[in-house]
């Protein structure tokens, strides 16, 4: 694996790797993985338990607070965002409950208003219907009262004019004007067969 780092130009790492006691050119030639060289292995155990202990310390007090910090923001934020939305889901609930109690409240009372203007309409059209009726029949009556006197007037200008008729037609027949008495007496009693 050293054998792979470049060190054509002079770097850190190169020195570096040239500083540390056993990293030399002659020990690269050996053939196999280093990684398992049991020389090594203590070493390796070494690297391996301080680099868990520094994982596990950096997950402990960095990584997991910060993770969980996220968890529970997100948590808080669902929790918030289901509170409101329970809230809202009341609210409107509420709303509709209200709304339905205020349509039922209208349509009883326009069933009521209705309902009055009704009686009021027949009571007032029974009322105008009694005063028809009955200035009806008192126009009746007087028409019938005008009727009955425009007859009896009539029948009285008819006698008069019919006493006069008899009366000519009976002197022109007969050469001789009959008595007025005669002639009423005959006109009443044509008049009387008539009726």
């Amino acid at each position: 694996m050293l054998a792979r780092i470049s060190l054509t130009r002079p770097s850190l790492v190169g020195l570096t790797l040239a500083l540390v006691p056993g990293a030399s050119w002659a020990e690269e030639a050996k053939e196999g993985m280093p990684q398992l060289d049991p020389h090594s292995f203590a070493s390796q155990l070494f690297w391996l338990a301080i680099f868990f202990v520094l994982v596990l310390l950096f997950l402990r007090f960095i990584g997991l607070p910060r993770v969980t910090a996220i968890i529970d923001e997100r948590a808080k934020k669902i929790g918030g965002d289901i509170a409101s939305a329970e809230l809202l889901r009341t609210e409107a609930a509420e709303a509709e409950q209200t709304y339905e109690t205020t349509m039922a409240a209208a349509h009883g009372k326009a069933r009521q208003l209705l309902a009055e203007t009704y009686e009021q309409n027949a009571a007032a059209l029974a009322e105008q219907t009694k005063e028809a009726t009955a200035a009806a029949e008192r126009q009746v009556n007087q028409a019938v009262k005008r009727i009955e006197a425009d007859r009896a007037e009539a029948l009285a200008g008819i006698r008069e004019v019919a006493r006069g008729l008899a009366a000519d037609i009976t002197a022109k027949l007969a050469g001789r004007m009959p008595s007025a008495d005669r002639v009423t007496f005959a006109v009443d009693q044509a008049a009387g067969e008539i009726a």
